[in-house]
């Protein structure tokens, strides 16, 4: 499956939009209909190897999905890779620093198997609103500011 890029550009630097996103507790408050996460593994939140699990919600529906962090770079991206049942997901957040503003690019690969490769055609379709949905959440979670660290 093709690569589903979308971006936005918001008015704070990149270090206060990083620090947003390197917090776990933040992530429930824009991920699309994410009702919990937890961290599993030790240690603080935004590092490389970091595991959590989480539990969608949609229409009633509860889903469990795995999270793993793969790629760390501060003030720059946060890359992740999951599961949620047979699909399995990469996504992450690319930052990039304009003064007081700051390019968020929210990128998604997914990849279906088992049973769910019967929606492979929808795919794309699910994967940009997912990503509309997300930089959405985003925007309005950074609008409250100050945000808990």
């Amino acid at each position: 499956m093709a690569r589903i890029e979308s971006s936005i550009h918001f008015p704070k630097a990149v270090e206060e939009i990083y620090s947003f996103l390197s917090t776990r507790e933040n992530h429930r408050r824009f991920i699309p209909r994410m009702t919990d996460l937890e961290q599993l593994s030790p240690g603080s939140f935004g590092q490389v190897g970091t595991r959590l699990s989480g539990m969608l919600n949609y229409f009633g529906i509860r889903i469990p999905v795995k999270y793993e962090i793969i790629e760390v770079e501060t003030n720059r991206q946060l890359a992740m890779k999951g599961q949620m049942g047979p699909v399995l997901f990469r996504d992450g957040y690319i930052l990039k620093g304009n003064g007081a503003e700051t390019e968020i690019k929210f990128w998604l690969d997914l990849l279906t198997t088992g049973w769910a490769t019967l929606f492979s055609p929808f795919m794309g379709l699910i994967g940009r609103v997912h990503a509309w949905e997300t930089l959405r959440n985003l925007r309005r979670e950074l609008a409250k500011g100050p945000f808990p660290k």
